[in-house]
């Protein structure tokens, strides 16, 4: 074989033989005399086969129809099954014809005869499978490669707030980003059959129709401006560039990437409207409404905004907006209010607490807006009450770290704690321990009385170990009716001692339901944690003890020395 050939330059060509030792030798021969870089490796028994599929990827596979415990069926359906890109020649006359005609439906059209004359070709053969099976990898590797690009450049496109249009000489919409068809209320399907002019406000027709000329020329427009109509009829305003795409000569599409500044035009035209309207509207937003020199000085307040800080607006006009902006997040606000007197920057909102006159504090989200016109710059900031949003996110994060019969933390909350401890910084004279509860009588009360009362039990019992625990300790339901403390900054002695009480405690407990009266017993388990440990072996440990406390007769305490249980 010529040297030039895929075998010879390639370092090693890894070949799966599952054959015979005949068929595999000879195979070998026929390869070996005429090309180098090639590895073997012969699989007789079906687990051998799934060891080396799973282990290795290959270049080459040559299988027997017939082995001693599987078929080159079961290789080829194996193969097709887990997408397995490996060429397969199947060597005739070693098993049931049969094999082969349902090997050749599954795709398989290689097939050699152990004789002379097939194996003197078989190198020639093996080129040609490697080529093509290394073309159709780098041909399937750029089909991905082209996939994910689009498929990135789409989601850019489709994820950010800017609207992006792209349009073909004729004006017709052939491309539309999910922003620009959110805003202008069309589907994709609809745009088909529109053009440009279509969503055109009739105010921005002629200047359009003038700068779609020019894009087709080649021209690069910047900062242009235009009106829109949406599907229901509102106009956008729109500011951004267009460009085009030229080939041969000829534009064959334009493209324009523009920002919806409705808002601000808007903004900007009620600015210009009589006092009276502007100042109606102003006084009577249901939002806080305040101008800002570039100190912080508050030059104006809307009177439903001072309502809601509890002043009068003359008591705020002259002052700071510090006055009323919570002490640990002024920096940040004022630091954010700077940028945007230096840079106004659309979009950068932020939420922060802010002080009413009577000390109360509640949560707003804040839009700030250079004002135009004359006099000096001001800054508007738009205030909007969000303290229910944040109440509701504090609501649910306690519920994801609590348990909500007993309100103590649950096992999730507990074992990040502990982790938290095992993952420290280890210091030889700090010492921890970790307690397990398990009650005794539990299953008697839910099997007499139901499991309304198991519940009410374990509320209770829940409030009378939290009664006795220092306020570094970590009481958990990690279970049923299984508790577990995390005792800080304790010895094992002191740990004993603690645990004891709470036996103790509960042990003097008598819970009554209905005409019910019930002794309750808790078994404990001890054990230390120390810095470096695995939470699993810790948790493990602690229920072992808790466990031999149960084994040894119930309602007592074993401890668990480092390293034992």
């Amino acid at each position: 074989m010529p040297g030039s050939s895929v075998l010879s330059n390639t370092q090693k060509v890894k070949v799966l033989m599952a054959c015979s030792d005949a068929s595999g030798a000879a195979i070998e021969r026929a390869l070996h005399a005429h090309v180098a870089g090639l590895a073997f490796h012969r699989v007789h028994r079906r687990k051998e086969l799934d060891r080396a599929l799973a282990k290795e990827e290959w270049h080459l596979a040559f299988c027997d129809l017939e082995l001693a415990d599987f078929t080159a069926l079961d290789l080829v359906t194996r193969i097709s099954d887990e997408g397995i890109d490996i060429p397969v020649v199947v060597v005739n006359g070693t098993g049931a014809k049969e094999i082969a005609i349902r090997c050749l439906m599954f795709g398989i059209c290689q097939f050699i005869d152990n004789d002379a004359q097939y194996l003197e070709g078989l190198p020639l053969m093996v080129d040609v499978l490697l080529r093509r099976a290394g073309q159709e990898r780098e041909r399937r590797l750029m089909e991905k490669r082209l996939r994910e690009s689009e498929e990135l450049y789409v989601d850019i496109f489709d994820n950010t707030s800017d609207l992006i249009q792209c349009l073909g000489p004729d004006g017709r919409f052939l491309y539309t980003n999910r922003t620009w068809r959110e805003v202008m209320g069309y589907s994709e399907l609809e745009l088909q059959s529109l053009t440009l002019l279509d969503v055109l406000h009739p105010d921005s027709t002629l200047c359009c129709q003038d700068r779609f000329r020019r894009l087709l020329q080649g021209e690069n427009l910047s900062c242009i401006t235009f009106k829109f109509l949406t599907k229901s009829g509102e106009t956008i305003y729109l500011v951004g560039d267009c460009g085009s795409l030229i080939k041969d000569g000829g534009a064959i599409s334009t493209r324009g990437i523009f920002k919806n500044v409705t808002d601000t035009v808007k903004a900007q035209e009620a600015l210009r409207i009589t006092e009276a309207r502007y100042q109606a509207l102003y006084e009577n937003a249901p939002d806080i409404y305040t101008t800002l020199s570039p100190t912080g000085e508050i030059l104006t307040v809307n009177r439903t905004g001072a309502r809601l800080l509890g002043y009068d607006p003359g008591e705020l006009i002259g002052e700071s907006a510090a006055k009323i902006i919570h002490p640990e997040d002024q920096q940040r606000v004022f630091a954010c209010l700077e940028r945007q007197f230096q840079q106004p920057c659309p979009g950068e909102d932020i939420e922060y607490r802010k002080i009413r006159k009577d000390g109360s504090i509640f949560w707003v989200h804040q839009r700030a807006t250079l004002e135009p016109g004359g006099g000096g710059p001001r800054m508007l900031v738009v205030c909007r009450d969000v303290t229910d949003r944040h109440d509701l996110e504090i609501q649910l994060a306690h519920q994801a770290s609590h348990d909500a019969l007993t309100n103590l933390i649950n096992r999730r909350e507990f074992e990040r704690r502990l982790q938290r401890l095992l993952s420290a910084e280890s210091d030889p004279a700090d010492r921890h321990a970790l307690c397990f509860l398990d009650l005794d009588q539990f299953k008697v009360i839910n099997d007499t009385c139901g499991h309304i009362a198991g519940d009410e039990l374990l509320r209770q019992i829940a409030a009378l170990l939290q009664g006795q625990l220092r306020s570094r300790d970590t009481l958990a339901r990690v279970g049923g009716d299984e508790f577990a403390v995390l005792m800080e900054h304790s010895t094992l002695n002191h740990a004993a001692r603690l645990a004891e009480k709470l036996r103790a405690t509960v042990g003097s407990f008598k819970f009554h339901w209905r005409s019910h009266r019930f002794s309750i017993g808790v078994s404990i388990g001890i054990v230390p944690v120390h810095a470096g440990q695995s939470m699993v072996d810790t948790l493990t440990r602690a229920d072992m003890a808790c466990y031999t406390a149960k084994k040894d007769g119930r309602n007592r305490i074993h401890t668990a020395k480092a390293g034992t249980e």
